[in-house]
C-alpha cells in the first residue's frame, strides 16, 4: 500500500509581538532615522528582561496607512530596499546594516507577493537592546514623500532562547 504524502510546514510560535513605527521626516543619502523609545521592549527599565526572538518589515503592500500615526504612509518596496538596520546591543553595534529587504517577506519584488513567505530574521539571546540608538540608513533618497513611516514587527519574550539555533 502507497505511504500518503504528507505536507509539512513549520509554524513560527512566538508568545509577544509588537507593532514598532519610524517616522521619517526628510531623506537624505546615507541619513540615519533613530527609532523611539520602545517601553514594552526594553530590558533596561526595572526587572523586566526582554529577549528579541525576530523582526520583519512591512510595506505598503502590506498596510498602505500605519494604524500608529494615522493617515501617515508606509514605506514601499523600493524604500525599503534602499535602507538598513543597525540594532544597538549593551551598548554595540553588534547587528549592523541589515537589509531591510532581508527582513520583509511580503514582497519578492516590486509590486509582487510571496506566496510562501520566507522565515522570519530571526534572532538567538538578543538581550538589552537600546533602542534609542538603534537606527535606519537611508542609501538614497525615498521614493516614498516624505514623512512616511517604516513599520517592524517585533516578536519577543521575558525568556531566553534554550535551543541551539546552529
Amino acid at each position: 500500500m502507497p505511504v500518503p504524502f504528507k505536507h509539512c510546514v513549520m509554524i513560527e510560535c512566538f508568545k509577544n509581538f509588537q507593532l514598532v513605527e519610524l517616522i521619517v521626516n526628510a531623506v537624505g543619502i546615507n541619513q540615519q532615522a533613530y527609532f523611539q523609545q520602545q517601553p514594552q521592549l526594553q530590558s533596561t527599565t526595572g526587572s523586566q528582561n526582554v529577549w528579541i526572538k525576530a523582526i520583519e518589515t512591512f510595506s505598503n503592500q502590506a498596510l498602505p496607512l500605519s494604524p500608529i500615526t494615522t493617515a501617515n504612509a508606509v514605506a514601499t518596496p523600493a524604500d525599503i530596499t534602499n535602507a538598513t538596520l543597525t540594532i544597538v546591543e549593551s551598548g554595540t553595534e553588534n547587528k549592523k546594516q541589515i537589509p531591510l529587504a532581508r527582513l520583509n517577506r511580503s514582497f519578492a519584488a516590486t509590486a509582487t507577493f510571496v506566496p510562501f513567505p520566507p522565515p522570519l530574521f530571526r534572532f538567538k539571546n538578543l538581550y538589552t537592546v537600546d533602542w534609542t540608538k538603534c537606527y535606519l540608513t537611508m542609501v538614497a533618497a525615498s521614493v516614498t514623500p516624505t514623512p512616511f513611516s517604516y513599520l517592524f514587527g517585533v516578536y519577543y519574550d521575558y525568556q531566553p532562547d534554550s535551543y541551539d539555533m546552529t
